[in-house]
This record gives structure tokens, C-alpha cells and sequence, in this order.
């Protein structure tokens, strides 16, 4: 991406006159040398499209974006903010002379005009300047400003050019601008902060929006500090409470308010990760929401340290301590839920990388019936619980929700009647009435589950079988009578009882004993309130691998995008589960060392298994999600095994109509 950041000429004189200025004042700087200058200027020379001095140099690596926008700003070239537009693709060269004929006659700044005639949103202003630029960009908010700072400034000022100070690092001033190319502006921050300042932008509706707030408020603010936070620093089950009134003024309650504000908003956005990374100048958030990582604002680099330290202090991990990798917890109270902040931190080259995953009750335990399965699937897996033993796997890769599957199974089978014993590491919900055991660092689970056999359970479940030992202990316990639940990282529910086999798991023990495999994933369902009618790409019904089906025959959905759903189309997760119980067919040709395909076909002619991307296809035919999704849950191998896809509109109707024999 071309940098706009010395001064625009379009005729090519006026273009090698400026880049010889703006080179001349790099190698004052001392950021190039002179030869280095001369033979990007030969470059320049032979180059066909006669590139600018600036790009040159950044292609061959002798500065950088902010080296060069440093430069520009204090020997004075001029960046014309049309043309960096232009360059950005945010608008056209037609848009951009039109709007200059106007400003000619308004005499106003040209952002206000593109803004004023809807050429530009200010979002995109924002993002086109920032990538530009190469300025942080952040999404204002009252709880990331000193509000301190902001009695520096004349308020006219303030309001006049949508300019909002945030943070302060005791040499350095970070200030929010939508128009970080205002000369009126710029030059009246040179004044009051002699040059010691860095900008970071956002859209003016927001700076406007919480730079009125924040005056209006000023008169309220009390220079009163809270109660200390004693409990924060407690990794007990005492809760951190987000809504206290934290100090308003100064470094560190900047901070505080600037980490409740992160916590709390990725409840408020649903998200189930928060990402806190260092870049070389600033620190970028972003939430996983709904499966997918989305940006969700920038913050300035020099907060870093602070706000690992604060986090550090609310999860328990030692502060002093930055070489190695942590992991802790925040045990949050906030609007009447308690959350688990499960905190990782991992040294990278840049600065600490934070993840948080927040995890709620409501998260952790759903009802069999909201985990998104198929009628048929959830009454089979209904009777495969209440038979007296036998064995459960739940297979899946990372994220695609085994343990909520676990869990809602847990739920549905904790009536007192039963004794549930668990060995989880670690125990993600604590559950009234089941006895849960979170071994320490090095225990032998294979121990632990013949110590477990001694408490009389109904019920055995096991986070994860992922040696031998475990595996074996397992079996031996659904032989003897117990019900087995586990999660197992394997592709299918074909794959999942392989795995145990490699794991050097006797045929015979497999084969004796009643084995249910359930394999899943996680796919983004519809926003309801902007789904309609769609006809999907025909090439998607090529991969499916339709067969004997017009595809003219059937109604998809998808989501048009609103308020709701932040404009993506999706709101929420749902599963889509294949599950495969072990009859005889099945246990014989395990008992023949059949492989997973055979195993498979002998399973499909049965009539009696589902596939994942049969399910998916449903789910999609149903409203629920979109084909795309659907594919995008399935690897390149998986798709390339795939034979034709058998579904009639018989099979459809079994699939999704209930048993009503099991209910």
C-alpha cells in the first residue's frame, strides 16, 4: 500500500523536487544515508510509473511508515489528504475533483465536504487514514481517557476540531483526531504540547460524542478516590466487582478503568476471547465473537506495561516476573452474572500477548435440546444416557464445543439419582451434586479413576482420554458396569474410536463394550432479525455433491445484515453433530481391522448414520445457517473423501421428525 505521507505533486518535476526534499531531510535525520538516498533516486529514475521517493524507500526497506510521517511533520511537507484518499481507494479521482470544485467556493476543509456529501463515511475516513498514516486506530470511549488531561485544553478547542486527549505517558501526550492532517489543529498542538505528542484517530461522530459526555461531566467528576480493590488481587472466589466506581483521574485509574472497560465490553459484545497484542505502536484488542476474530480497537503502546501489570494483579500472577508464560484467573461480578476470566499471558517478541477466555454459567451448561441437534440425533443420544452403561466419546477438533456437549449431558443426567464423579483439568463449571476433581500437575489420571471406582459412581466422566493408561482405565470401567463420557481430538466419530485403538485399546474390549461416538462442530446461525430468502452459489451444491436433487427445488437463507448483528449475517452458535452408535455390523468389522472408509460405508448403507456435512446441509435447509458455513466447518481432506451425498427428502423427514418410540 503506497504511503501519502510527503508532499503529493502530480506532474512528475514537481514530484522528483519534493522527493529530493523529503530525502534531504531523512538524511538529516539521520535515518538514511547519502548513498542509500542516491540509489533510491536512480530508482526512481529507471522506474516506469515514476514511484515516489516515499514508496521507493519503503520498498527497499531503508524507513519506515511512521519514520516517514515523523519527517514530514517536522520539516513541514505538505500531505494533501484528497490524493492519500484517492490512493487508499476509499474514494475516486472523479469524487475527489468534484468535492475540490466545491470546497473552492465553500471554503471548507475538504474531509467536511466528502463527509457533508456522503462521498465518505467517517468510519471509513477513519480506517482509510489510519492504514495510510499508519495511525492507531481506536474506538473511543470514556473509560480509556485521563480525564485529568483534559483540562489542558481550551474546551472550544477541543470541540472546534474534534480533538480528545487520552492517555499521558509522563513525556508523551497520546490525542484522538478524526483529521490528523488539520493544519489549524496540528499547529495549535505544537504550541501547547512542543511537539511531544502522538495521534491516533477514530470517526468525529464518536470523538464528538464522548468529548461532550466528558465536558458535560466535568463539573460532576468527584477527586475522591474508591475503595480499594483488596479482592482483586484474591484468586479465591471472592468477585471483582466491574461496576465499583474506579478512580477518574491519573496513570494508574486510567488504567483500572481502561481494563474494567475491556472486560466489560467483551461481555456486553458476547464475545468468548479477548486478544490484547503488542505491535511495534500500539496494542490491538480484538474479540472472538461468534467463532471468528474481529477487530475491536487499538490502544496506545506506551499503556502496555500498565495494563499487563494490572491484569497480572486482578488474575494473581507475579508482577515481577515477565520471561515466562502465565496463566491465572479474574472471577468477575458483573450485571447479576459471575464470569471466569481464564488469563493467559505469552511472551512474544513485541511486548506480553494477552488472551483472556471469558466463560458464564449460562456458556456452560444448555440443555440437551439447545445444543442445535437434529430431532432424531438428540433422541438417540437420549437413550444411549439413560441406558445403564457404556461408553460415550465426544470427538471433535479445539472449539467445537465437546465440553458444552459434556456438560448439557452432565446436566441432563444429574437428578439426584445418580452419582457423578469427574476428573477434569481443569473443572470449567462447578456443578451442585457432582463430585468434580481437578488433578494437580502430574497426576496419574489412570490412578485417580480406580480411586474413583472406590466412591460408588453411576456415572464416570473423564475431561480427556489422551494416553493409554487413560484409555485403558476407561474401558475397564464402562466393562464393569459404569457410564463413560470423555472428549478425544479426532476428526469424526470413526476417527475417535480409531484413535483409541491406536492407542494400543484391545479389539476386544472395544468390541465388548457399548460404544456411542459423537462427533461436532460449531457453525454461526442466521440473525433472525434480518434473515431472508437467498440462492446460494451453484458451485457450492458441486462440493456438497448432490445427488438425484434439484437444487431449484430448495430454500436457503441467509442474513442481510443489521443493528443486531453488527451487519455480519450472524448471531449466535450452533452445533451440528454426526453420531455414530457401535452395533453389530460395525463392532464386526472393527473386530476385521477394517479402516475409518469402510467402517463408514457400512455404517451409511445401514441408513442409520449421519454424516457432519449431511447434518450441515439440513441445518442450512432448515434456516438455521448458511452452506458456506457449513463447508467452512469441513477440512480439504474431508471434502475430497466425500462420495455422493445420499439425502432424499425421506431421509430428511427421519432425520429431523422424533422418535417417538425414545420419547
Amino acid at each position: 500500500m503506497a504511503w501519502s505521507g510527503y508532499t503529493i505533486k502530480m506532474q512528475r518535476t514537481h514530484n522528483t523536487t519534493s522527493g529530493i526534499r523529503l530525502g534531504r531531510a531523512l538524511v538529516n535525520e539521520g535515518i538514511i544515508t547519502q548513498n542509500q538516498l542516491r540509489y533510491a533516486l536512480q530508482v526512481q529514475q529507471d522506474s516506469i510509473e515514476r514511484k515516489r521517493l516515499g514508496d521507493i524507500l519503503l520498498d527497499l526497506g531503508y524507513v519506515t511508515k511512521r519514520q516517514l510521517r515523523e519527517v514530514t511533520r517536522k520539516y513541514g511537507h505538505r500531505v494533501q489528504i484528497g490524493a492519500l484518499l484517492v490512493e487508499s481507494g476509499a474514494i475516486t479521482r472523479e469524487q475527489l475533483e468534484q468535492a475540490l470544485e466545491e470546497q473552492k467556493t465553500s471554503r471548507r476543509p475538504l474531509c467536511d465536504v466528502l463527509l457533508s456529501n456522503k462521498v465518505i463515511s467517517e468510519e471509513q475516513l477513519a480506517v482509510a487514514l489510519s492504514k495510510q498514516l499508519d495511525y492507531p486506530f481506536v474506538v473511543p470511549n470514556k473509560r480509556l481517557v485521563d480525564r485529568a488531561l483534559i483540562r489542558r485544553f481550551p474546551a472550544p478547542f477541543l470541540r472546534q476540531h474534534s480533538i480528545l486527549p487520552l492517555s499521558f505517558d509522563g513525556e508523551i501526550m497520546t490525542v484522538l483526531m478524526y483529521d490528523p492532517l488539520d493544519d489549524t489543529a496540528i499547529s495549535m498542538l505544537e504550541q501547547l504540547l512542543h511537539g511531544k505528542y502522538d495521534i491516533v484517530v477514530a470517526p468525529k461522530r464518536q470523538i464528538d460524542r464522548v468529548l461532550g459526555e466528558l465536558l458535560d461531566e466535568m463539573s460532576l467528576l468527584s477527586q475522591t478516590e474508591a475503595p480499594g480493590d483488596a479482592d482483586a488481587t484474591n484468586t479465591n472466589l471472592r468477585r471483582y466487582d466491574l461496576q465499583r466506581q474506579r478512580p477518574d483521574t491519573g496513570p494508574e485509574g486510567q488504567v483500572i478503568n481502561i481494563v474494567d472497560y475491556l472486560l466489560s465490553n467483551a461481555v456486553k459484545q458476547r464475545a468468548s476471547d479477548i486478544h490484547i497484542e503488542s505491535m511495534y505502536n500500539r496494542l490491538r484488542v480484538r474479540h472472538r465473537i461468534d467463532g471468528k476474530l474481529q477487530f475491536e480497537t487499538d490502544l496506545p503502546a506506551h499503556l502496555a506495561e500498565r495494563i499487563v501489570r494490572r491484569i497480572k494483579v486482578l488474575a494473581g500472577i507475579d508482577v515481577t516476573d515477565s520471561s515466562e508464560v502465565f496463566d491465572g484467573h479474574i472471577y468477575v461480578a458483573h450485571d447479576n452474572q459471575t464470569i471466569d476470566f481464564r488469563v493467559s499471558l505469552f511472551p512474544s517478541v513485541l511486548g506480553t500477548s494477552i488472551t483472556i477466555r471469558a466463560l458464564t454459567r449460562d456458556i456452560g451448561l444448555k440443555d440437551l435440546a439447545d445444543l442445535g441437534m437434529l430431532p432424531r440425533v438428540h433422541s438417540t443420544l437420549r437413550q444411549v444416557l439413560d441406558a445403564p452403561a457404556g461408553m460415550i466419546l465426544f470427538a471433535g477438533p479445539t472449539g467445537a464445543g465437546k465440553t458444552t456437549s459434556l456438560y448439557s449431558c452432565l446436566n441432563y443426567l444429574n437428578t439426584g439419582a445418580v452419582k457423578i464423579c469427574t476428573i477434569e483439568s481443569p473443572v470449567e463449571f462447578p456443578i451442585e451434586g457432582i463430585a468434580q476433581c481437578q488433578p494437580k500437575a502430574g497426576a496419574q489420571v489412570s490412578e485417580l479413576i480406580r480411586a474413583m471406582m472406590r466412591q460408588d459412581p453411576d456415572v464416570i466422566v473423564l475431561g480427556e482420554v489422551n494416553d493409554q493408561a487413560t484409555a485403558e482405565a476407561a474401558v475397564q470401567a464402562a466393562l464393569s458396569g459404569h457410564k463413560v463420557m470423555t472428549t478425544i481430538h479426532a476428526d469424526d466419530t470413526f476417527g475417535s474410536i480409531m484413535r483409541l485403538m491406536e492407542m494400543g485399546l484391545r479389539t476386544y474390549m472395544l468390541s465388548s463394550t457399548g460404544v456411542t461416538a459423537i462427533s461436532q462442530r460449531l457453525v454461526r446461525q442466521i440473525c433472525p432479525h434480518c434473515k431472508e430468502p437467498y440462492a446460494p452459489p451453484r458451485r457450492l451444491f458441486r462440493q456438497f455433491r448432490l445427488r438425484d436433487t434439484d437444487p431449484d427445488l430448495l430454500e436457503f437463507f441467509h442474513g442481510r445484515g443489521c443493528e443486531h448483528c453488527s451487519h455480519l449475517g450472524f448471531l449466535g452458535r450452533t452445533g451440528v453433530f454426526e453420531i455414530l452408535t457401535v452395533d453389530m455390523d460395525i463392532r464386526n468389522s472393527f473386530l476385521s481391522n477394517s479402516n475409518a472408509v469402510e467402517v463408514r460405508k457400512i455404517a451409511e448403507c445401514a441408513g442409520k448414520f449421519l454424516s457432519l456435512r449431511e447434518a450441515g446441509f439440513i441445518a442450512a435447509l432448515r434456516g438455521q445457517t448458511t452452506l458456506e458455513e457449513v463447508l467452512g466447518i469441513l477440512s480439504f481432506s474431508e471434502q475430497q473423501a466425500f462420495s455422493e451425498m445420499n439425502l432424499t427428502r425421506e431421509s430428511i423427514e427421519f432425520w429431523t421428525s422424533r422418535d417417538e418410540e425414545a420419547d
